[in-house]
């Protein structure tokens, strides 16, 4: 296993949640433990404080439900790392997101996509020919993207008037068929990095990440950890929990340096988030809008690994239409 690379910062362990001034301190402690059990291990917490910001979780504790009735309740929904943050958020206001590691890089095994046509030469007998790929799933095409569909390319539904698009229509090796415009890169980047925290705003204990100083380092933990952390906050109505891990994410991306050797952090990312959350409500900023907006100007660097291609293929159309309506972006302001 690779290095550790500690996330540091400057903390005050007296404050709790931000908006935990309204719970009076003698209540807190005076309330009696509550045992969480999580993937066998047992995390006893003060009653009154999780009550006071999970009402799910307050019924659990407190109502006709069994585990009132037994003193414990046994989580399946969530892993041992993520309940221990949400216990450490409990107590000190912040916590502390998973691990950096340093890994040497494997440049033995390139990537499809890189392989020049003079590597393939030197085979010294044909590969077998692949089998039949299946149907690619289409999807409704954003309104921004059906209008300016032509330049990127689009098919015909044999029962609707209404045009579609599919993983064929992104072809990143012809790049003739559109123009990715630097201005609107670096605009859709200074709009990312200068979003409006609010949570992180309110608290100065709150640690700050460290930008990543060389492509060995793996931040795949750093960031599935918020991302796990706002599934489980956005689950158990937690909306204050569910915004800090939310602009905790979106801090330590504002400052990642995507070399092309640490796409898959960020294809990772995209798995989880795309099978964990739902699609996203008209005028609503969450995890997907989130990432969304990332992906708008880090894509000529994602376009790069055809597990970026894979995963819109495998994940059935939301982030394909996330990823179209951002490329419509940088063509078109």
């Amino acid at each position: 296993m690779g290095k550790k690379k500690h996330q540091k910062g400057e903390t005050n362990t007296s404050e709790f949640p931000s908006s935990s001034n309204s719970i009076e301190s003698g209540n807190v402690y005076t309330s009696p433990p509550f045992k969480f059990i999580v993937e066998g291990t047992a995390f006893y917490l003060h009653a009154a404080l999780v009550s006071h910001y999970s009402k799910p979780l307050d019924r659990m504790m407190n109502g006709e439900v069994s585990e009132a009735q037994e003193g414990y309740a046994t989580l399946e929904d969530v892993e041992e790392g993520t309940f221990g943050r949400f216990a450490e958020w409990l107590n000190k206001g912040y916590y502390t997101p998973g691990e950096v590691f340093t890994r040497p890089l494997d440049e033995s095994r390139p990537k499809k996509s890189m392989v020049e046509d003079s590597e393939l030469g030197k085979l010294e007998e044909p590969p077998p020919e692949a089998p039949q790929p299946a149907d690619e799933p289409s999807i409704d095409l954003p309104a921004a993207v059906e209008d300016n569909w032509g330049s990127l390319g689009s098919k015909k539904s044999s029962k609707k008037s209404k045009r579609y698009a599919t993983v064929d229509a992104w072809d990143v090796e012809d790049s003739s068929r559109y123009q990715l415009k630097d201005s609107s890169r670096s605009q859709l980047k200074e709009s990312f990095i200068h979003r409006k925290a609010t949570v992180r705003q309110e608290s100065i204990s709150i640690p700050q990440p460290l930008p990543n100083q060389s492509p060995e380092e793996d931040y795949t933990e750093v960031f599935l950890s918020h991302a796990q952390l706002y599934v489980f906050a956005e689950k158990y109505d937690m909306q204050t929990l569910k915004i800090l891990a939310l602009e905790n994410l979106q801090t330590t991306l504002a400052i990642f340096t995507l070399h092309e050797q640490r796409t898959g952090d960020i294809i990772t990312l995209l798995r989880y988030v795309y099978a964990n959350t739902s699609e996203t409500s008209d005028g609503v900023e969450d995890l997907r809008t989130l990432l969304r907006d990332y992906v708008g100007y880090e894509m000529d660097t994602l376009m790069k690994d055809d597990g970026f291609r894979d995963l819109m293929i495998a994940d059935g159309g939301a982030l394909l239409g996330d990823f179209l309506t951002m490329v419509m972006k940088r063509i078109s302001d």
